[in-house]
């Protein structure tokens, strides 16, 4: 029969602390709660070696008085509540009392402290939970706490620790998390001896936003302010257009305190539904106030864990108080309006004489702004070379550097005027109808001319043929010997060759996204997104470790969170084998000087974003998952993407190099890139067969 013990103090409380001191963060973040509590209004925390060696605050509240200085660190010894009945009015951040006796008894602290009635301050020593004695000392009011050699005396718990930047990643977010929280309160955080940030302390949440989180994300945050019965919402949100393609920068508070609630989450993304692209998520420093009896906050040792008495409630207040800012008139979305010039005055405005051209010409009024990809605002200014298509046969063209050009001449003097460039043809925009192309004819007929001005003469370019060469005696025998029949020669074994494939017909493509083509009796449906990407990544997946990269001419600023700013420096290696090259900007920002060669400049800001979530949501994976990752990534970015116009010379090839049997027909997402309906199929759908 086993035998219970009663376990000792010092094995207690390591089991105790345990519960509240996983690393150097959460000391950080229990001492800052209790900076908070005791009415500071500026704060310094410094870490030295990610806070593993030293971990230093100061702050300016009203200190200790020395005569409680050592039941500070006893175990559920507190100023915060007195009775259970408190439990259900938590007004302040902290209210165990447990977590100086629980770094305490891991680490060696020290606290000098002075209250405003000492004439002197205090400094008390403590180690592994056995006191060193007191001495005075000399401070202003409030109170210094260091701490020294974490985990010194638990050599499992340290060996659990990850790299020294990591941890400083992980207590610079509790920082982040603590100004955020309480903006009427400066805060400085070093990390060793430099000063990563500097809060200004003056209550104005977008100026500490603007301090912790980078002037890109707080230049154009939207305010928050709503509520509903008890509760009242307030904060700032990004708009639409400068969501993210991950949730890092979604704090949400309640009643002063950083927490982690899916409730608020999906309240928040719900609201921005409609408003924003698919796999964006929004940015948002959200508060929450409500009655401490509607929330429990004594769930985690960490505090990090709520639950609310009626989830439903806060869902609607914070759904609500989102969406009324996001349709607020000036929310972020540009409205314009053009003016027609008005007539000088005096000067009656004479219209137009109306002419048969004038006529034609009228199209019918289009919108003043439309929304484009940034192929179609590229191709619009000619920024970048179209590509010609293949002339047909028939066809009279006149090429020059770039531009095809056909000319129809009304008399001979106009010859040596500048051609005009082809008319681009009329198309339907709307995405409703089908855009399917029609067969290529063998002939194109070329555009009559108005039937004022009839044609008198064509101006024709014809390339010459070469002549085939005269056949000589021994070539004419040659072709009478190859036409007789071929005898088998005894004992030699005849390789019958496979028939060839019927080559690929394209058809047209559908809803600018799918691709049509015919072969063998088979309709063939291609996702052209989903095609490009495998190809791609196929191709960057052969290349790796040269894979070919473009140095950008301006270099791309982005700007990360702390944990996924270190998940991409530890990663540099990876990154430019794979054709990124990236540097540490310093603050939260990287610098990206070269993409691979695919990788359009507009999409790299929201590559490396989710290149960075990856990473870091996958720091445990191995190498060859992370890389296979960023290759999915890069690839994506890279390909054609839904909706864009593309040509039937690059649909064909397209379509030929993802159905020739080389390259596995699915994105690597696993999504299958084609879909195929054989004729017999289609004939039982329309009755053909029974």
């Amino acid at each position: 029969m086993a035998e219970i013990r009663v376990l000792d103090k010092h094995t207690a409380e390591l089991i105790a602390a345990g519960e509240v001191v996983e690393r150097p963060a959460s000391v950080a973040k229990e001492l800052l709660e209790n900076a908070i509590d005791a009415g500071a209004t500026q704060i310094t925390l410094s870490i030295t070696r990610g806070g593993i060696a030293q971990l230093q605050i100061v702050d300016n509240g009203s200190g200790i008085e020395a005569e409680y200085i050592d039941k500070a660190f006893i175990r559920h010894a507190t100023s915060k509540i007195a009775t259970a009945e408190d439990l259900a009015h938590i007004h302040t951040l902290g209210f165990r009392g447990e977590a100086l006796a629980s770094i305490a008894s891991v680490a060696k602290v020290e606290v000098l402290t002075r209250t405003e009635q000492d004439e002197y301050a205090c400094c008390y020593r403590i180690e592994g939970g056995e006191p060193q004695g007191m001495e005075p000392g000399a401070r202003p009011v409030g109170t210094t706490i260091t701490v020294r050699d974490l985990f010194y005396n638990t050599p499992a718990r340290m060996k659990f620790l990850k790299k020294d930047a990591s941890e400083g990643t992980y207590v610079a977010d509790t920082v982040l998390h603590a100004a955020l929280s309480h903006p009427e309160i400066s805060f400085r955080f070093l990390r060793d001896g430099k000063q990563q940030y500097l809060t200004p302390g003056d209550g104005d949440l977008r100026s500490t936003v603007y301090a912790v989180l980078g002037r890109e994300f707080a230049r154009d945050l939207l305010p928050v302010e709503g509520g509903n019965g008890v509760y009242r919402v307030t904060g700032l949100i990004t708009p639409p257009r400068a969501c993210r393609a991950s949730r890092g920068t979604q704090h949400f508070f309640v009643n002063g305190r950083y927490v982690k609630n899916r409730t608020m989450m999906a309240a928040l993304e719900n609201a921005y539904k409609g408003t924003m692209m698919q796999g964006k998520f929004p940015g948002a420093v959200l508060m929450l106030e409500m009655p401490a009896d509607l929330v429990d906050v004594n769930v985690h040792p960490a505090k990090t864990e709520i639950r609310f008495a009626r989830e439903s409630d806060v869902f609607d207040a914070v759904y609500r108080a989102v969406r009324t800012a996001l349709t607020t008139p000036g929310s972020g979305e540009c409205r314009f309006e053009m003016k027609q010039p008005e007539p000088a005055s005096g000067r009656p405005q004479v219209p137009d004489p109306v002419t048969p051209q004038s006529v034609q010409r009228q199209e019918p009024a289009k919108p003043k702004f439309s929304t484009m990809s940034a192929a179609e605002y590229r191709a619009m200014h000619q920024l970048t070379e179209a590509v010609p298509a293949r002339p047909l046969p028939g066809t009279v063209t006149m090429q020059s550097s770039g531009t095809v050009y056909r000319t129809q001449v009304s008399h001979p003097a106009a010859i040596p005027q500048a051609a005009a460039p082809m008319r681009k043809p009329n198309t339907v925009e709307d995405d409703t109808v089908l855009d399917i192309l029609p067969e290529l004819p063998e002939q194109e007929v070329l555009p009559a001319a108005a039937p004022e001005a009839p044609l008198e003469s064509e101006e024709i370019t014809t390339v010459p043929q070469p002549e085939p060469a005269r056949e000589g005696p021994e070539q004419q025998s040659m072709q009478a010997l190859s036409a007789l029949p071929q005898q088998p020669i005894p004992g030699q074994q005849t390789t019958l060759l496979p028939p060839e494939k019927e080559p690929l017909k394209l058809v047209g493509e559908v809803f600018k996204t799918y691709i049509i083509t015919e072969r063998e009796g088979e309709l063939c449906l291609i996702d052209k997104h989903a095609a490009h990407e495998r190809i791609l990544f196929e191709k960057l997946s052969k290349d790796y470790g040269n894979v070919p990269a473009q140095m950008l001419l301006v270099p791309v600023q982005v700007n990360l969170t702390a944990a996924e700013k270190q998940a991409v420096l530890q990663n540099l290696s990876m990154l430019n084998d794979a054709g990124l090259e990236v540097d540490d900007f310093g603050g939260a920002t990287v610098l990206v000087r070269a993409v691979p060669a695919d990788v359009e400049v507009d999409d790299v800001e929201d590559m490396v974003v989710e290149l960075a979530n990856h990473l870091m949501d996958g720091s445990r994976d191995a190498l060859r998952e992370k890389t296979e990752w960023v290759l999915h990534s890069i690839a994506c970015r890279a390909a054609i993407k839904a909706g864009d116009r593309t040509s039937a010379a690059e649909m064909l090839a397209l379509a030929q190099e993802i159905m020739d049997g080389s390259i596995p027909p699915f994105c690597p997402h696993g999504r299958p890139c084609v879909l195929k309906i054989t004729r017999k199929e289609l004939e039982k759908q329309f009755g053909r067969l029974v």
